[in-house]
């Protein structure tokens, strides 16, 4: 993994690191302290670096970032928390950027979840960000958690990545044959409202309804849960497969409980912002038939007056690259990403940036 951090320079990173204060119950920003930092290392634990990010900092507008390269155009891309997968795959995007273009420059910044993200690039506070693309879409058409609040009117999609799949888990041996079966089940979901509105449709469709007072649980925690036999059922959410299903196996054969045509079509006619998914047989040892479920899957958005000549950059070099040395998933933050077309039919609500529609038709992304 070292020679892969390498690669894409992350001996290099620069980290901005800038607070705020809260006065009065009212945001009001103070400069109170910038920090350059070297990364050195991405260690197990995850290394030492400074954060842009929590409940008490927050990037100065991208506009006041002086220029450090010539007549580049400097930008911010808020990521995930140090060491997760969108920390990654950013870090490695700036810093390739940083090499290849001679039009931009991009400092990547660590965030606290995508709901800052896409409050900072909507403010003007941030220039690019790492998102889900389904709460972004709630953002745009004030819906779910942002309904009654301000329109989100300066977020723009850059580019789609990697599909998180609903995966709802049981043993094997266990009663349960299909998720109409988890009616009375002990169950635990994710943390967030993006999470919980996604186990409610995947067991809402079955007629079966998610307790009020359900455990919340990280999904490795799910998976000892299980293996502890204090609950039934894991619900998954993310790219397959994944270690902590892999782990579950190591105890016991396990069984995915998938949607049939029937339920599938009412929870996407209800939720546009999510996909059709398939979790092939043969991703996890002892599931040996397709299994049908839905997912969402992670983009990049950018306030919408960024140039386009600044976009289509961005979009030039990020494609150009190999993803794959990260995660194994990496080509999705590419050109083997067939979601495209469904993203752009939500093109007059959640549009796509100017620079980034120009430039995904021209190479065939969309149609």
């Amino acid at each position: 993994m070292h020679n892969v951090m390498t690669k894409y320079g992350y001996g290099n990173l620069e980290i901005i690191q800038m607070q705020y204060g809260m006065q009065e119950g009212k945001m009001k920003k103070r400069l109170a302290s910038i920090v350059l930092a070297t990364v050195t290392m991405l260690t197990a634990c995850g290394g030492n670096t400074s954060t842009a990010s929590g409940t008490d900092t927050q990037v100065e507008k991208s506009q006041t970032i002086e220029q450090t390269s010539g007549k580049k155009n400097n930008y911010t891309l808020l990521t995930g928390s140090s060491g997760a997968q969108y920390f990654t795959f950013g870090t490695a995007m700036a810093n390739e950027i940083n090499n290849k273009s001679e039009k931009i420059n991009i400092t990547a910044l660590t965030a606290n979840g995508v709901s800052e993200v896409i409050n900072m690039v909507q403010t003007n506070e941030a220039d690019f960000g790492f998102v889900t693309y389904d709460t972004g879409y709630m953002a745009a058409t004030n819906q779910r958690e942002y309904e009654g609040g301000a329109k989100y009117d300066n977020i723009r999609v850059v580019m789609l990545g990697h599909t998180g799949v609903k995966t709802i888990v049981v043993w094997a041996d266990s009663p349960y044959q299909t998720i109409a079966d988890l009616k009375g089940a002990r169950l635990a979901t994710a943390s967030g409202t993006s999470a919980h509105a996604l186990d409610s449709a995947a067991y809402g469709a079955w007629g079966v309804e998610i307790p009020e007072n359900v455990a919340t649980m990280g999904y490795g925690e799910m998976a000892q849960a299980i293996k502890d036999g204090t609950i039934d059922v894991v619900n998954a959410h993310g790219p397959n497969p994944s270690s902590y299903i892999m782990e579950m196996i190591s105890a016991k054969p396990i069984r995915i409980l998938g949607q049939t045509e029937e339920t599938l079509k009412t929870i996407l006619d209800a939720h546009p912002e999510w996909i059709r998914a398939t979790i092939p047989a043969g991703t996890y040892e002892g599931v040996d038939e397709d299994v049908l479920s839905f997912g969402n899957y992670s983009c990049i958005i950018c306030r919408k007056d960024i140039p386009d000549e600044d976009v289509k950059e961005f979009l030039d070099v990020v494609f150009g690259m190999d993803l794959t040395t990260l995660y194994s998933y990496g080509d999705s933050w590419g050109y083997n990403n067939d979601n495209y077309d469904a993203a752009y039919e939500n093109n007059d609500v959640f549009p796509f940036h100017t620079g980034a529609e120009s430039w995904l038709k021209e190479h065939d992304m969309i149609k």
